[in-house]
């Protein structure tokens, strides 16, 4: 029997190794933490005394890759939709707040009715700049793009650019923020609801994969921090693990899931993007369940260091994208500063900080700068059983989670594929 050999158990290497289980063959999972979900877990933490994420992550309705693995390893309960579509807003520096409403149609006419739009803005603004980002070249960013002249580059660009790409708009790529604009806004609300993990992200993307795994007869293995490859007549032949040499099968295939930086050491070849951008995260654990504007479970900042308050029972969490400059401050002053944020949101009544937890995830994404961008590897390489999964591997999305899945499924794919190759070459 043939086997998928699958390095890395973060969000890529599990829908990868997952639709490789789907598939029949064997499947070896290999992960170099303790624990599987990479940057996208839930795990105790001993200051707040209860399970926090690692970070706040949210799906749309047009994620429809992740919502397909949620299927796959029986997790579809483990999210919960808003709808209508609708995301919460508020200027901390004016005190204005305003909810964006996408209206329904494959068509985005709720630009036309100003109280589905951000206040101060015309139906031509968001004609005027989402033309010119299609119009955009390779090169371009958002800035350059839209231009920082209306008051939608600070209440809908840069908060869309760091949400989506973890990137200023300054910089980001305006080539990939079409690409978000056209698969959500200009898809109709359907395509825009907001899906979040009410129950954590591991208890939806990583506990029902492993589970999964399992009960299909998959190996899994922690501990297990890949060293190197070794190939011959464009095939890898073994993989080099600390404990000693694992030898591949001809008809068996190889998977890279791992973190940019990490594939570069194993597979100088693969070129994969060495820029990257901070995600500071922020938790709070209040003394009962809080309730932020319209009942929302999230709602969106400007004006602020904050750029999105998430609540989930009595955690409130707070995220701050392309967070570089943040991440240099000690974590007590970030707690305070950002303590001062979210007292502004739940009420004065909020009182002394309560207890905080500040999680700075380096590396959280590559830069979606345009050189980035352009440098993305593919999923194949020259090695015929050797193959890539990651968001940051070229997979036409951001560096999310729904580009995380569809670079596992693709790998998935090309592995299964070269597999049966394998197979008709043995068979001549």
């Amino acid at each position: 029997m043939s086997t998928v050999h699958v390095i890395g158990a973060g969000i890529s290497g599990l829908a990868c190794a997952t639709r490789a289980a789907i598939s029949g063959v064997d499947v070896a999972l290999y992960e170099a933490a303790g624990q599987a979900g990479g940057r996208a877990r839930s795990f105790h933490d001993e200051s707040l005394g209860c399970m926090i994420d690692n970070g706040n992550h949210l799906l749309l309705g047009a994620n429809e890759s992740t919502r397909a693995y949620l299927a796959d390893i029986d997790a579809g309960e483990m999210i919960r939709e808003i709808a209508p579509a609708a995301f919460p807003f508020m200027d901390l520096s004016s005190g204005e707040r305003w909810r964006v409403r996408p209206g329904g149609g494959l068509l985005p006419t709720w630009i036309f009715s100003k109280d589905r739009r951000i206040p101060g803005t015309t139906t031509g603004e968001y004609l005027r700049q989402a033309y010119r980002l299609k119009r955009a070249g390779k090169t371009d960013t958002v800035l350059g793009a839209v231009g920082n002249d209306s008051v939608l580059y600070e209440t809908l660009w840069q908060p869309l650019c760091r949400a989506a790409l973890n990137t200023d708009a300054s910089e980001a790529s305006a080539k990939l923020m079409w690409i978000v604009l056209r698969e959500t806004f200009m898809k109709g609300e359907e395509a825009c609801r907001p899906w979040f993990f009410h129950k954590g992200l591991s208890a939806a993307l990583v506990n029902p994969a492993i589970r999964f795994l399992k009960e299909n007869n998959a190996e899994v293995r922690f501990q297990a921090r890949l060293r190197g490859l070794r190939w011959t007549d464009h095939k890898i032949t073994s993989l080099y693990f600390p404990e000693g040499m694992l030898r591949i099968e001809p008809d068996d295939a190889v998977i890279l899931a791992v973190p940019p930086d990490i594939c570069n050491d194993i597979w100088p070849a693969a070129k994969a993007p060495t820029d990257s951008r901070t995600i500071v995260n922020a938790h709070y654990r209040m003394d009962k369940p809080v309730s932020l504007p319209w009942d929302a479970p999230f709602v969106g900042l400007v004006g602020s260091e904050t750029h999105w308050i998430f609540a989930r029972d009595n955690i409130v969490s707070l995220t701050i994208s392309a967070g570089d400059a943040l991440a240099e401050k000690p974590n007590w002053e970030i707690a305070n500063l950002l303590w001062s944020e979210v007292a502004q949101v739940i009420g004065s009544s909020a009182g002394r900080m309560p207890a905080w937890r500040v999680i700075k995830e380096r590396r959280a994404t590559f830069a979606q700068t345009p050189a980035q961008v352009n440098s993305r590897a593919s999923t194949d390489t020259s090695i015929k059983n050797l193959f890539l999964a990651g968001d940051w591997t070229d997979t036409g999305l951001p560096a999310t989670i729904e580009g995380s899945v569809r670079s596992g499924f693709k790998a998935a794919s090309q592995a299964l594929e070269s597999i049966r190759n394998a197979r008709a070459d043995a068979k001549e």
